[in-house]
């Protein structure tokens, strides 16, 4: 992630990361598309934080080092998200379903090859319209 990169701009990447994903899942490039969708989130989650961060206010270095981590489920802890995330699941099973994949997902899947049958599970998990990852995000960002 880019220093000085404001939410506006973060979430417009987030929503090209996720079509570049359906455009590469389009054209039979499973690996490329499963690990372009998984930044998807990762960027998404940065722009909920982003919104936390207050103007003319220097966070704490350790808010800041945690900003530039992978792992979903603690970009969501930094974005004041955990207890929404939970309910969520909780109350949505299809979005619990959706939410499986992409926990599981890191920067190392670009060294991965990945079948079509888990790009697109990983894409349709962040892309869908009702319980999909990438919209619920949109709702906090």
């Amino acid at each position: 992630m880019g220093l000085g990169l404001k939410r506006a701009e973060l979430q417009a990447i987030a929503q090209t990361k996720l079509e570049d994903a359906i455009a590469l899942l389009r054209g039979r490039r499973y690996s490329n598309a499963y690990y372009l969708a998984g930044y998807s989130v990762e960027i998404g989650l940065k722009a909920c934080i982003a919104k936390q961060i207050a103007a003319e206010t220097i966070p704490e270095k350790a808010f800041i080092t945690q900003v530039f981590s992978h792992r979903f489920k603690d970009l969501a802890g930094l974005a004041g998200l955990t207890a929404a995330l939970k309910k969520k699941q909780d109350s949505d099973t299809n979005f619990g379903a959706n939410w499986a994949p992409i926990a599981e997902w890191s920067p190392d899947s670009r060294y991965e090859s990945k079948d079509p049958t888990s790009a697109q599970a990983l894409v349709t998990a962040i892309a869908d319209p009702t319980s999909g990852v990438l919209p619920w995000i949109k709702t906090y960002w």
